[in-house]
């Protein structure tokens, strides 16, 4: 059928929306959640050196003409240009939620359009979380049918091929678009869907990038809105064969937002693991231990080591939020969930001894293998995902971002009925 693609989209969109406002299955709850995790590391981002550049590089606009960007206040710019900020800066220091199945990030992609969208629409609060779930479970699901996870091994960001969709169906819902014109803004949403993924450093493009996508979704709502249209069927054909995936993709399953997993270290999805693994051997041998170890061997899903590195001279702090060596330096430092250690991207302070990063085929798990200045082995076998609860998670999370400051480790329960976007934005206000 032309179009089905599309319609799957769109029609999952629309029940995940559903769901938050009929407050179900928990997903108002999780877009809540997910919305504060997503703001505070925009907060943290706004510090980020990326972000001046950024900035540097657009041209100002009135506060009054534009949107104001979440992550520099006092700066005016013409919206598309905000978003891209507030969502670079959400991703920036690896420290957003993911969607694991699909490789997605679509909080750091929804939350601020949402956000940014809303404050101008006067969305109620529950709105607002049912636009941040439509929009979740577009991207997540759009980037499973086009392949997910697999997009790596071909050199596709799945973040940025599938957060333009999710970002044009949040903007649909909070422009009040019926189902024909949400319908025309995932379609052109689709024309521009791509995304390369780096295969040497990051450096700023790569996060610049899903900026780029999450504004190229909301130009497309804005499109579908004036009556502009593109091809329904862009996603059944020309992107199946551009992302060689079967043509009779599929998809099924719950609500996508409710399968996120928050970060808790400045780090990428596959080192999250590896860190924890790291702390429990610390935890029964001590930190010192790890830093003076003769050799770390770290085996993980071949999927999850596209991006990973050994690397401990590297170009700058993506780089190191990718590179094996500082996440086991960060833990022998006792500095794993501070963003200045990734930042600052010292070989000093990286892991001096022998690494070794062994790909397998498929594990639900990581292994360790820690070898000591004396010879002696330890090992340890870390799940990649633990089953924790959420709101304990970021409420953690929060604590060390902010120093335990109150205002923001009490934000988990204020949300949990949503927060119009108005006072979300008045929030981050008082908390800087």
């Amino acid at each position: 059928m032309a179009g089905a693609t599309l319609a799957t989209l769109v029609r999952r969109g629309t029940a995940a929306a559903a769901l938050a406002r009929a407050g179900e299955k928990g997903v108002a709850r999780a877009a809540g959640l997910l919305s504060i995790d997503t703001l505070a590391c925009l907060v943290v981002g706004a510090g980020h050196p990326t972000l001046g550049r950024l900035l540097d590089s657009q041209d100002p606009a009135p506060v009054d003409g534009g949107w104001t960007p979440l992550a520099a206040p006092d700066v005016g710019r013409a919206r598309t240009d905000a978003l891209v900020v507030d969502v670079t800066a959400a991703h920036i220091d690896e420290l957003d939620a993911v969607h694991p199945a699909s490789g997605t990030v679509p909080g750091a992609v929804v939350v601020p359009l949402a956000v940014h969208l809303g404050a101008r629409t006067d969305t109620s609060g529950p709105e607002l979380l049912a636009a941040v779930a439509a929009g979740y479970e577009v991207t997540a699901v759009a980037a499973e049918l086009l392949g997910g996870p697999r997009l790596y091994r071909s050199s596709w960001w799945p973040g940025s091929v599938a957060g333009r969709l999710g970002a044009a169906m949040t903007a649909s819902c909070l422009l009040g678009l019926d189902e024909e014109r949400t319908r025309w803004a995932l379609a052109l949403a689709s024309a521009s869907v791509g995304g390369l993924l780096s295969e040497d450093v990051f450096a700023d493009g790569h996060y610049v990038l899903l900026g780029d996508a999450a504004a190229a979704g909301l130009r497309a709502a804005l499109r579908a809105a004036a009556g502009l249209r593109a091809s329904p069927t862009l996603l059944d054909g020309p992107a199946r064969r551009a992302f060689a995936v079967p043509a009779d993709g599929s998809v099924d399953g719950g609500p996508r937002i409710v399968e996120g997993m928050h970060k808790e270290f400045p780090c990428s999805t596959p080192l999250q693991a590896v860190i924890r693994g790291l702390e429990c051997l610390a935890g029964r041998a001590g930190r010192a231990a790890i830093g003076t170890a003769s050799a770390v061997e770290v085996t993980l899903p071949a999927a999850m080591t596209a991006y990973i590195s050994t690397d401990r001279v590297v170009d700058g702090p993506p780089e190191a939020a990718a590179s094996l060596a500082y996440s086991v330096g960060a833990v022998a430092e006792g500095r794993e969930r501070d963003v200045r250690y990734f930042r600052t991207a010292d070989p000093a302070t990286a892991f001096g001894g022998e690494l070794m990063l062994v790909p397998v085929p498929a594990a639900d798990a990581v292994e360790l293998t820690v070898t000591s200045a004396r010879g002696d082995v330890v090992r340890h076998r870390e799940p990649l995902r633990l089953e924790l609860d959420p709101a304990e998670v970021v409420t953690r999370k929060l604590g060390v971002l902010f120093d335990g400051d109150p205002r923001w480790t009490a934000l988990p329960g204020e949300t949990a009925g949503g927060l119009a976007p108005r006072e979300l934005t008045r929030l981050l206000a008082e908390r800087r």
